[in-house]
């Protein structure tokens, strides 16, 4: 009786160990492709401007409120 029990013990911790293991596992179909992309959408080819122009910078007062707000934070530690 007490084999027994002690088999009945050893499946049940199996079970409660393997079944949650197992959990996330889902089988399902594979998710569909994607549609082709269409031709025209294929074949654009975006070329820079022949005058490169130079890289606007950020405006002075953009600069300037994002060091004041890195100054105030940094103040508060």
């Amino acid at each position: 009786m007490r084999k027994l029990r002690q088999l009945s013990m050893a499946v049940l911790l199996a079970l409660m160990l393997g079944v949650p293991a197992f959990a996330g596992i889902i089988d399902g179909p594979p998710a569909p492709a994607p549609p082709p992309a269409s031709a025209m959408a294929m074949g654009i080819v975006d070329t820079p401007p022949s005058d490169p122009q130079p890289a606007t910078p950020a405006t002075d007062s953009l600069v300037d409120v994002a060091l004041s707000l890195l100054k105030g934070a940094l103040s508060l530690f």
